[in-house]
C-alpha cells in the first residue's frame, strides 16, 4: 500500500470512527493531505503516523522493523532464484536490537536463504497438505544467525503458488503522552500554510499493526494536547477506536 493509499484508508476510517469528522468527498491534496467541504466550509485533514521514538532524523525502532522485513524479502527472492517453483511460508523471530542497518540486509538475507535451502522440508506426502521444519539453535548457530534469530519456521504447503517470508514483530505499547505532544508540535510550524487552503483543520495521528507504532489506549481518555489545529484525534487503525485529544 502506497503512502497516499494508506492516508486515504485512514481518512475513510475516520469518517465512521470520529464524531464530527467531515463526511463529504475528500480531494487529494498536499499540505494538508486532504481537503473536504463540510457545511460550506473547506476542511483540511493532515494524516500523521505515530511512531515511538520518532524525531527529525527518523525512528530507530521503525528502521529496524523495515530492515528485518527487507532481509526476509531479499532472502525469499534469493531462494526462489535457486529453487524455482518451490514456494514456502517462512516465519522468523529476530532478536530485537536498534543496531540494524540497511547494509546488513544483503549478508543476512544470503544466510537465511542458504539455511532454508539446506533445511528445506520434503514435499508433502500424499494425503498431507503441508510439511514443515522448525529450525533449532544448533542450525542457527552453524549458519551464523544465532545472535540475530531466535526462531525460524519453514512451511511447505501443497497449494502455495507464491512465497511469503515474514518477520514476526512483537513489542510493547507506549504510554508516553509527551511523545504524542512532541509529534503534534512537529506539525505546528506548518499550520499557517495549511490554513491558506482551508477554514478548519484536523490532525489525525494513527497507529497501525507494527509494534513501533503501538500506543496504550487506556492512557488516552481524558488527556488533552496543546495544538493550534482545530481538532486532533488519535486513531487505532487496527481496531478502529478513536480518541479526541484536542478541539
Amino acid at each position: 500500500m502506497g503512502s497516499k493509499d494508506l492516508e486515504r484508508f485512514i481518512y475513510e476510517l475516520c469518517t465512521t470512527a470520529v464524531l464530527g469528522f467531515p463526511q463529504g468527498p475528500a480531494q487529494d491534496h498536499e499540505s494538508p493531505d486532504f481537503l473536504a467541504t463540510n457545511d460550506g466550509r473547506i476542511v483540511g485533514v493532515e494524516i500523521q503516523e505515530f511512531i515511538q521514538g520518532a524525531y527529525s532524523g527518523g525512528a530507530a525502532a521503525r528502521k529496524a522493523e523495515s530492515t528485518r522485513a527487507a532481509i526476509m524479502q531479499t532472502a525469499r527472492r534469493d531462494f526462489e532464484t535457486r529453487c524455482p517453483g518451490v514456494y514456502l511460508y517462512v516465519t522468523s523471530h529476530w532478536i530485537h536490537s536498534n543496531a540494524w542497518e540497511g547494509r546488513s540486509v544483503r549478508g543476512l538475507a544470503r544466510k537465511v536463504a542458504s539455511l532454508v535451502e539446506h533445511l528445506l522440508p520434503p514435499a508433502p506426502n500424499p494425503g498431507e497438505s503441508s510439511s514443515q521444519r522448525v529450525v533449532d539453535y544448533d542450525d542457527l548457530d552453524a549458519a551464523g544467525l544465532a545472535d540475530r534469530l531466535s526462531h525460524l519456521t519453514i512451511l511447505r504447503h501443497r497449494r502455495l503458488t507464491s512465497g511469503l517470508w515474514v518477520a514476526i514483530e512483537v513489542g510493547f505499547s507506549s504510554r508516553d503522552l509527551d511523545a504524542l505532544q512532541i509529534q503534534v508540535n512537529a506539525k505546528e510550524a506548518k499550520v499557517p500554510a495549511y490554513r491558506q487552503d482551508c477554514d478548519e483543520l484536523w490532525l489525525v495521528l494513527f497507529t497501525g499493526a507494527l509494534p513501533s507504532g503501538g500506543f496504550d489506549f487506556e492512557a488516552l481518555p481524558g488527556h488533552r494536547l496543546v495544538s493550534s489545529f482545530d481538532h486532533v484525534v488519535f486513531l487505532d487503525a487496527v481496531s478502529g477506536k478513536a480518541v479526541m485529544l484536542a478541539g
